[in-house]
């Protein structure tokens, strides 16, 4: 019980849940990136099981971009990368100062 208990104490805690907000913020940026990729150079960019960027051009020959996503893919891409790092704070012995 007592190995439990240090294993979840508030900074761990606090760490897993900072791992999390990480991993969510570098999804965002990751698809904002593939939308602007996709807006610019007319292209279909496709993410098995997560996302499909498509880019056009519009009537006039403006630029246009379509996103499908699907919720579940992007959960698993944000666990993916939080997961090394929640590892870590558990796993951390810390030396305390």
């Amino acid at each position: 019980m007592r190995e439990l208990r240090r294993g979840l104490s508030a900074d761990r805690l606090f760490m897993m849940a900072c791992s999390f907000a990480i991993s969510i913020g570098v999804t965002i940026i990751a698809a904002l990136a593939l939308t602007a990729l996709a807006f610019g150079q007319v292209v279909m960019i496709q993410i098995p099981l997560v996302a499909t960027f498509r880019g056009f051009s519009a009537e006039g020959g403006a630029h246009a971009v379509t996103v499908q996503g699907s919720w579940g893919g992007a959960l698993g891409v944000v666990l993916l990368l939080a997961t090394p790092l929640c590892a870590v704070a558990i796993a951390h012995r810390g030396g305390g100062s």
